[in-house]
């Protein structure tokens, strides 16, 4: 009788004084407020009056006690949006085990939100966090918790593929990039068709002294941005790729670009790069240097 009494008066200072401490009485109150008073309620506002109380008794697991049984037992409130999140928020704070069964189960509370207090560094949930923006379609910041919190390069290059949408493939790039491992950065940015990097990607191609895959990387750029940069090292890419680029080097050249061929010939002179220096040199009519 005193659990319905409290839950129907919404009084929070009658709530205060029962839920005190020194209330030798106050378990068993509780265990009324959540196996029957509240339950039995349909008024909205005695449900909510009734959950400050327990946030401000701090009483974090009766509080989960009560929101389960509000939540995912009584059909009146199942989809009520702030019980949903202060749920999840609850457990979050004070029941880790509980979350990824929640964020499973329910379905209408704000799940970005909820992600990014997640993913904080003093909760660090951040496989409750993945699969939230999962559920949520976030790819691109399920992305980031793979790459930047559960540091898993394997698990993110299997979402990119499984996704398989050009800023996710974006993301995976950069952080390939910034790993220094230039194959697969060129890769994803390939599969993004994202050419935003390029001086980044030009700058760990000549440091590690590879072309290879630069050429693919570079014909995607230059269909987008027309920058002098971007053909110059196309051609300086063909070059390092041996004789039989030299073709692809001969047919470019011969087609309006941005490069700047004096100086690219000068460059693969200097490299010993001779075959792609005279095609050059002919190119743009300098006898003296092909001489």
């Amino acid at each position: 009788m005193q659990a319905r009494y409290l839950v129907e008066r919404q009084s929070p200072e009658l709530w205060a004084q029962v839920l005190d401490p020194e209330n030798t009485h106050r378990q068993q109150v509780i265990d009324q407020v959540v196996q029957t008073a509240l339950p039995e309620t349909k008024n909205v506002d005695e449900v909510s009056v009734t959950v400050s109380a327990f946030i401000e008794a701090s009483l974090p697991n009766q509080l989960i006690e009560l929101l389960e049984r509000i939540v995912l037992h009584n059909s009146d409130f199942a989809d009520n949006k702030s019980l949903q999140n202060l749920l999840i928020l609850t457990a979050i704070r004070s029941d880790t085990t509980r979350v990824m069964d929640y964020i499973n189960r329910l379905d209408n509370y704000d799940g970005i939100k909820l992600a990014g207090i997640a993913k904080e560094p003093q909760h660090a949930l951040y496989e409750e966090a993945l699969c939230i923006y999962k559920k949520f379609n976030e790819p691109v910041e399920a992305m980031r918790v793979l790459l930047y919190n559960l540091e898993n390069i394997k698990s993110a290059t299997e979402f990119a593929e499984k996704t398989n949408k050009p800023e996710v493939f974006t993301e995976l790039g950069k952080a390939q990039l910034d790993n220094g491992n230039l194959q697969a950065c060129i890769e994803a940015f390939i599969k993004a068709n994202d050419p935003c990097m390029f001086e980044r990607v030009i700058f760990l191609s000549q440091s590690q002294n590879e072309y290879a895959e630069l050429v693919s990387y570079l014909l995607m750029a230059r269909k987008s941005i027309k920058d002098q940069r971007i053909d110059s090292e196309l051609i300086f890419a063909y070059a390092k790729n041996g004789e039989r680029f030299l073709p692809d080097l001969e047919a470019f050249v011969s087609e309006p670009n941005q490069a700047d061929a004096q100086k690219c010939g000068d460059r693969c002179f200097e490299d010993k790069l001779f075959l792609a220096a005279e095609i050059l040199f002919k190119r743009i009519g300098n006898n003296q240097k092909l001489a």
